[in-house]
């Protein structure tokens, strides 16, 4: 019997449908990256020391902010299950007992980039004047991590309803804010301080603080809110959704915090190349952010699809959906990508090059269009394999990859002469790794083996 007229609410799979979940997504990381870019080039007008500094301390923020962001996605995947299994009274305790595990979270990540990355620092990097930049970012930084809790566990809740005009709202709050208090903090403009390096993440702060509130005022206002009763009953069922989101977040929090760890990893193999392979692998880095502008849209929109669809029991056409998905997704990192081909140099003078840092950071993107149109496909095998609630099976995943990762970039560094652009293939191989590991994944899935019969 067919069930899936019975749900008004039904996920709808054409490819505007898609897009119009995916395509808000992709804007409002799109507005993270310029944020980044233009956060950077502020820095960069310091020196090249303070912006590989705050490049990197950024790197750590974002891997320890994988704590938050796999609780997130385990509650964008219970909310897309219980939404497409019509079951939308337990939302309410979903997002309520998220926000509650989002709390402590958010005091630990606070307390470990203010307390514990400096001394590592210290112990890692070996250029005082860095360091000293990286413990003025990072002791400004931290406190950015309670409004960066709130905001993930809001998109969450509306990602899981295909519902993501919320997330660009809250984006573009980041960026005016960010950029507007970059520009008065970091240089001191109109009688503001000038406190260079602890102002850039000051500004980042308070943009986060907006998208905060920005999310919470537009949660208010929606008319689901009070259908579903959102800020009541948050203990109801508390035990059974406790167990639940810890289930599927604590490998997606494990997981991202591999697949972040592994580029501080990656800068810290580059840094004993010197400076200016060091400076240009942030440059080819900032540039290789625009791949998560699409990336990031497509993963959320495919664990939302592959979970509300098992939800509905439209298992069936979990592939066909994963398909357009990919190749939406590649078509996009070609578009967004395209200059690190076509004019890589005028790209690399923006952050005050050297010539021989313009030299190693062209050969670099050129080497990087290649696994980043990869990722194109293997990022949605991935997140299929998560949103399916194999998220044990996605750790693994990411954790077998990250061993032959790091394995092949430091025999890279270590062992050979190569220049910095080469260590970038390093890359194609993470990538193919994480398609082929997922795909295999994917064939002992109950619904793939339905699918694979019915063609």
């Amino acid at each position: 019997m067919q069930i899936t007229n019975s749900n008004p609410n039904q996920l709808k799979l054409g490819v505007r449908d898609l897009l119009k979940v995916a395509l808000p997504l992709c804007a409002g990381a799109f507005i993270q990256f310029m944020v980044v870019i233009i956060d950077n080039f502020f820095v960069a007008q310091l020196n090249n020391k303070a912006m590989s500094a705050v490049g990197y301390v950024g790197l750590i923020y974002i891997a320890l902010s994988m704590f938050s962001a796999g609780l997130a996605n385990a509650a964008q995947i219970l909310i897309a299950r219980k939404v497409g299994e019509q079951a939308e009274h337990e939302v309410n305790a979903i997002f309520g007992q998220s926000i509650l595990l989002a709390l402590p979270i958010a005091a630990f990540q606070s307390l470990t980039l203010y307390f514990l990355i400096p001394f590592l620092l210290r112990w890692t990097i070996s250029d005082t004047e860095t360091v000293n930049y990286m413990l003025e970012f990072s002791h400004s930084r931290s406190y950015g991590f309670i409004f960066f809790a709130a905001i993930q566990i809001f998109q969450a809740l509306w990602s899981g309803m295909a519902n993501t005009k919320s997330i660009f709202y809250s984006t573009i709050t980041i960026a005016l804010l960010t950029i507007t208090f970059d520009y008065l903090l970091i240089f001191g403009n109109f009688g503001m301080p000038a406190w260079g390096v602890t102002g850039a993440g000051i500004a980042t702060d308070i943009g986060e603080a907006g998208a905060a509130i920005v999310l919470i005022i537009y949660t208010f206002r929606r008319k689901e809110s009070k259908h579903l009763h959102l800020f009541r009953n948050w203990m109801k069922g508390a035990k059974r959704h406790f167990k639940t989101l810890l289930k599927l977040g604590v490998p997606i929090m494990l997981q991202l915090l591999v697949a972040l760890s592994i580029w501080i990893i990656f800068f810290g193999f580059i840094e004993d190349r010197g400076e200016e392979s060091f400076h240009s692998a942030f440059i080819v880095r900032n540039m290789y952010s625009l791949a998560w502008i699409s990336v990031m849209g497509f993963s959320t929109t495919t664990k939302t699809y592959v979970s509300g669809l098992m939800g509905e029991r439209r298992e069936h056409e979990i592939f066909p959906t994963l398909r357009k998905l990919a190749l939406l997704n590649t078509a996009l990192l070609f578009l967004l990508t395209h200059g690190l081909w076509l004019y890589p140099e005028f790209i690399s003078h923006l952050f005050n090059a050297t010539p021989l840092t313009v030299a190693l950071t062209v050969k670099s993107m050129h080497i990087v269009l290649v696994p980043i149109l990869v990722f194109g496909i293997t990022s949605v095998l991935l997140a299929s394999v998560e949103g399916s609630g194999k998220t044990v099976q996605g750790f693994l995943i990411e954790l077998a990859t990250t061993v032959i990762y790091i394995s092949y970039s430091y025999y890279l560094v270590y062992y050979t002469e190569v220049d910095v652009a080469i260590i970038w293939t390093a890359d194609i191989v993470y990538f193919v790794c994480i398609g082929l590991f997922s795909l295999l994944t994917l064939r002992g899935n109950q619904w793939y083996k339905k699918y694979k019969q019915k063609i």
